[in-house]
């Protein structure tokens, strides 16, 4: 084969790869990177061994550990490459790393680490190869497990963890845990639990914690009872040993039992009724965990309602955001739900109020009481509460003038979150007078990228297509972020102008290195296509002049948007 036909034929498999696998993505001209890290890795621990095959020289293996052993984009690579290899190569790859004596390695011990992380690959036979090392590095690690977190270090300990719950399903599962239980008197008891749940005993532990729970000291039970929401299920015997838990003696049992239960995610008409008289215990920590199981459950039975209804007014501020929250969730916009959330938008707390402020965002109602409960907050001191009011104000589609002003003065706001959904919230209400429109350009120049873009959706919102605006979108199509170029030129195919400049625009952008952009680019130019008789034979004129190019497929996007339309 030619050297030609072969690149041609390269690049026919690239774009097939690129296209319709989405395996791969452009990264600049003629540069390619896969989507999933994973397939590069293993395609170069398969170089490395074909190499090392090829040559008859496994030492191009080891080099290659000695070499990358602990750099971060390599270990993946390194692990693959490992257990690919028979038993003996295994074994003397492995030692490679046992005797690196890396920098620190009395304090990090990277190797070992990095050894238990190989075992967990599972390499078969290495155990009747080398049963000293593998026996060597178990023990090592076993000695780190019982080792005391403040000598040892966090890091290393939460590394410890994996590289043991890694054994699961491995042929060292049932010697690691031997090994564990071994020296059970130096594991903290829970710890333990939970190796054994991961390592193949989760029945055995569930079976131990269920008894726990009738445990005569709280502790005991309540230890038990947050355990099984890691371990647990919301099997009938689980549930039905946590039912008696809501009514214990001790508030640590009762709440942790409702926070486990709404874990679960068992939503039965008898675990409902059991959690009601919770929201009027003395201790505000449950009355919360009751709150929160309720608004997970998603019941919104009048029953329900008027239960949670008098904790907007609990002492505990932490129960009346739960319980605003709760009610937004729960989606009933009775009257008197949303009467009785007014008042929280003036509450001392600032999450309370912005809790009510998003849970009357959630309801809908777009009273002109809700909205004048809500416009003091677009000057709140906290700019989450802020942010939320302006977001109800814009959702809920009050565009009085009043609103609209409140919501322009956000637009200078410190706070750039604030801003972006101020420009939101205006491109919502619909109001595009030049007041409006004005404001939102100038915030098309915005030092915050998500500012910018955001405008730019308001401004498509708002459909005004003045050669002001639409210049103004223009010069958002060069901007180094790609959201805002991408937004600009969604915006531009919303406004429908479709002049000669508009067009040559988005026609060059589909040459842009990011490909949401070119995707987003083919759209726009489908829907400008609608409103002008011109445009189908500058599209195809494009096509014909790129039809060698790698990008001419959003051409032809954009042609199908024109010809066939957007839900075909």
């Amino acid at each position: 084969m030619q050297l030609y036909q072969a690149k041609e034929e390269a690049e026919r498999f690239v774009e097939l790869i690129r296209e319709r696998t989405g395996l791969l993505n452009e990264q600049g001209q003629d540069c390619y990177g896969f989507v999933h890290k994973t397939f590069q890795e293993y395609l170069c621990a398969e170089e490395i061994d074909y190499q090392a095959d090829n040559e008859g020289d496994f030492e191009i293996v080891l080099d290659s550990i000695r070499e990358h052993l602990h750099e971060s984009h390599w270990r993946e690579v390194l692990l693959l490459l490992i257990a690919q290899q028979k038993p003996k190569k295994v074994a003397r790859a492995m030692r490679v790393i046992w005797d690196r004596g890396s920098e620190y390695e009395s304090w990090l011990h990277r190797d070992l680490l990095f050894a238990g992380n190989c075992l967990t690959e599972d390499p078969k036979g290495l155990r009747s190869v080398d049963s000293d090392l593998v026996q060597e590095i178990l023990e090592r690690l076993v000695e780190l497990e019982v080792s005391s977190e403040e000598l040892l270090g966090k890091k290393v300990r939460e590394q410890v963890y994996q590289i043991f719950c890694s054994f699961y399903e491995t042929d060292f599962e049932a010697q690691v845990l031997e090994m564990l239980k071994e020296r059970a008197d130096w594991i903290d008891e829970e710890r333990l639990l939970e190796y054994r749940a991961e390592l193949g005993e989760k029945e055995e532990v569930i079976a131990i914690l269920l008894a726990r729970l009738k445990d005569e000291n709280y502790h005991v039970r309540w230890r038990a009872t947050l355990a099984l929401c890691n371990f647990g299920n919301s099997s009938e015997a689980i549930v039905n040993s946590l039912l008696p838990l809501l009514q214990d003696e001790n508030y640590h049992v009762r709440w942790s039992a409702a926070l486990v239960l709404s874990n679960f995610g068992n939503s039965s008409e008898t675990i409902v009724k059991s959690l009601l008289p919770l929201l009027q215990d003395e201790y505000f920590i449950v009355r919360w965990s009751a709150a929160k199981a309720l608004d997970n459950f998603g019941n919104s039975s009048e029953t329900v309602v008027n239960s949670l209804l008098p904790l907007l007014q609990d002492e505990s501020s932490v129960v009346r955001g739960g319980a605003a929250k709760a009610l937004g969730n729960l989606g009933n916009s009775y009257e008197t739900v949303v009467n009785s959330l007014l008042p929280l938008l003036q509450d001392e707390y600032f999450i309370v109020r912005g809790s009510a402020a998003k849970a009357l965002d959630n309801l809908g109602n777009s009273s002109e009481t809700v909205a004048n409960y809500l416009l003091p907050l677009l000057q709140d001191e906290n700019s989450d509460v802020r942010r939320r009011a302006a977001l109800a104000l814009g959702n809920l589609g009050n565009s009085s003038e009043t609103v609209v002003n409140s919501l322009l003065s956000l637009l200078q706001d410190d706070n750039s979150d604030v801003r972006w959904r101020a420009a939101l919230a205006l491109g919502n209400l619909g109001n595009s007078s030049e007041t409006v429109v004005n404001s939102l350009l100038s915030l098309l120049q915005d030092d915050n990228s998500d500012v910018r873009w955001r405008a730019a959706e308001a401004l498509g919102n708002l459909g005004n297509s003045s050669e002001t605006v639409v210049n103004s979108l223009l010069s958002l199509l060069q901007d180094d972020n790609s959201d805002v170029r991408w937004r600009a030129a969604e915006a531009l195919g919303k406004l429908g102008n479709s002049s000669e400049t508009v067009v040559n625009s988005l026609l060059s952008l589909l040459q842009d290195d990011n490909s949401n952009m070119r995707g987003r680019v083919a759209e726009a130019l489908g829907k400008l296509g609608k409103n002008s008789s011109n445009m189908l034979p500058t599209i195809i004129q494009w096509i014909q002049q790129h039809q060698d190019s790698e990008y001419v497929g959003r051409g032809i996007d954009a042609l199908w948007y024109l010809v066939v339309g957007e839900e075909n």
